[in-house]
C-alpha cells in the first residue's frame, strides 16, 4: 500500500529545500514559459484549492493570491493541505473532476501533482531526487485510467493514433494506454515512464526502449 500523505510531505519538503537555495527566476524547462517561481506558485495554488474541496465537500476555485514570501506562502497552504488530508476519512464524499468523488481521490491526486513538480522544480537548479517505484507506477495507472481519457473525452486531444502496451521493468507493471489491441510499446522504470507520459523525458530518451508507433502516441498522451 502507497502511503500518499508520506510522500506528499517529503516532496513539499523537498520543494522547499529547493526554494531555500534556488534563484526563482530559472526557467523549468517541462513547463515552457514559467520560472521556478510561477511553478511554486502555481502548485500552492493547486494545494489551496484541493484542500478547500476536502475541507469543504464542495468544487471551489483556483484564486489568484498575493505571495511577498514564496517559502512560507507554500510552507502554510501544503501544511494544511497535508493536515486536511490527514484527518479526513479516504471514503468522505466531496467533489471531484472524475467519478471517484472521495476525499481519497484527492489524497492520491495531489501526491502525484505534486511528485512531478517536485521533479520540476529539483531539474531547474540541478539534478533531480528520484521518483519512489511504487508512487511512479500509481502515476502511470493514473494517467492511463484517467488522465489521457479525460483529454480524449474533453475534445482536447484527439483520439490516440495508436494503441500503446506500457512495461515497467522496476516493478513489472503491465498497462495498455488507448483501445484495442496495443501496436507500440513503451519500456522503462516506472519513473521513467510516468516522465515520459508527461512530456519530462523524450521518447528518444535512452532510458526509454520503443517498438512501433510510440513516438507518436506519446506526443499526444497528454498535450496540451
Amino acid at each position: 500500500m502507497i502511503d500518499h500523505l508520506a510522500h506528499l510531505r517529503a516532496d513539499v519538503d523537498a520543494v522547499l529545500d529547493v526554494l531555500h537555495r534556488a534563484d526563482l527566476t530559472e526557467p523549468v524547462a517541462a513547463c515552457p514559459g514559467w520560472t521556478l517561481r510561477g511553478l511554486v506558485e502555481h502548485l500552492g495554488s493547486v494545494h489551496r484549492w484541493a484542500e478547500q474541496i476536502v475541507a469543504t465537500g464542495d468544487r471551489g476555485r483556483e484564486e489568484e493570491h498575493d505571495v511577498p514570501d514564496l517559502a512560507q506562502w507554500f510552507a502554510e497552504g501544503a501544511d494544511r493541505l497535508i493536515t486536511t488530508l490527514g484527518a479526513a476519512d479516504p471514503a468522505r464524499e466531496c467533489w471531484s473532476f472524475t467519478t471517484d468523488r472521495t476525499a481519497g481521490f484527492w489524497l492520491r491526486r495531489q501526491a502525484l501533482e505534486t511528485v512531478v513538480h517536485r521533479w520540476d522544480a529539483e531539474r531547474a537548479t540541478g539534478e533531480p531526487g528520484r521518483i519512489a517505484a511504487q508512487l511512479a507506477a500509481d502515476g502511470v495507472s493514473e494517467v492511463v485510467d484517467l488522465m489521457t481519457p479525460r483529454q480524449v473525452k474533453l475534445g482536447r486531444i484527439p483520439p490516440l493514433a495508436a494503441t500503446l502496451q506500457l512495461h515497467a521493468t522496476d516493478t513489472r507493471g503491465e498497462w495498455v494506454l488507448g483501445d484495442g489491441e496495443p501496436t507500440a510499446r513503451a519500456e522503462g522504470s516506472a519513473e521513467t515512464l510516468l516522465l515520459l507520459l508527461w512530456h519530462r523525458v523524450d521518447p528518444g530518451d535512452p532510458r526509454v526502449r520503443t517498438t512501433g508507433d510510440a513516438a507518436r502516441v506519446l506526443q499526444l498522451a497528454l498535450a496540451p
